[in-house]
């Protein structure tokens, strides 16, 4: 079994204020950040409007989807006559539960239930991960290797293995219209590798009530076109930062 990628060492993320410290480094912006300016004001104005809605939404879907993985994660590496977990260990499974049951019900079954979770092996959740030399840090939502999918040309040497995808999850109304991701994508497939770690696929699961989706696969260079071009924009109107 493939371990999971190793957290970055002094990498940490305050909250509420969403910022990402390096030790003793702070980054002046997240791929988040990066991606907003795009946006337009217009634009920005329609999301912070409509905050109340999908923000505790896709705060509860996001937590379910990491409480499920690890969950998964402890229960394929405990020994099979290992003693049930602690009251401790239990308490994230008690998490989800509730959030289960709770008004994001319908969102959350489904996405937990999804049978792409049977045919892939999952090696992240909620990762955090930077890069010194673009100086933007963020934290993407899961990633997993299939073996069922083809190795595109163009991996460097020493990169083997079955394909890694790199998937972001997004919760929608029953009338959301999905949208373009590419640029988010590429962003946090650009600073794994500056970890050292290959991304050959990016995905999107979205999440509405009733059922969950994945997207078509997008392919590495297509993401990573569509980041360079959104950094580039952030960094003509904020260099140096």
């Amino acid at each position: 079994m493939t371990s999971w990628l190793t957290p970055i060492p002094g990498l940490l993320r305050r909250d509420p204020e969403h910022r990402y410290w390096l030790n003793d480094h702070l980054f002046p912006v997240s791929i988040t950040g990066v991606l907003a300016h795009g946006k337009g004001a217009v634009a920005m104005g329609r999301i912070e409007a409509t905050r109340q809605v999908w923000a505790p939404r896709g705060n509860a879907c996001h937590r379910a989807m990491e409480l499920f993985l690890t969950a998964r994660r402890l229960a394929a590496h405990r020994p099979t006559d290992q003693e049930p977990a602690s009251r401790s260990q239990a308490d994230p499974l008690a998490e989800l539960g509730e959030l289960s049951a709770g008004d994001y019900a319908d969102w959350i079954h489904p996405l937990m239930t999804h049978l792409r979770w049977e045919q892939v092996e999952v090696i992240a959740s909620e990762r955090a991960t930077c890069c010194l030399i673009r100086n933007v840090a963020g934290t993407y939502d899961t990633a997993f290797l299939d073996d069922q999918l083809p190795i595109p040309t163009g991996r460097p040497q020493g990169v083997s293995g079955p394909a890694r995808v790199l998937a972001d999850l997004k919760s929608l109304g029953a009338n959301g219209s999905t949208y373009c991701t590419r640029a988010q994508l590429g962003g946090y497939m650009a600073l794994e590798w500056s970890q050292g770690h290959w991304i050959d696929y990016g995905q999107t699961i979205w999440c509405r009530p009733g059922g969950t989706s994945f997207s078509p696969l997008y392919g590495r260079q297509e993401c990573l076109v569509s980041w360079a071009a959104a950094y580039t924009a952030y960094a003509e109107a904020h260099w140096p930062f």
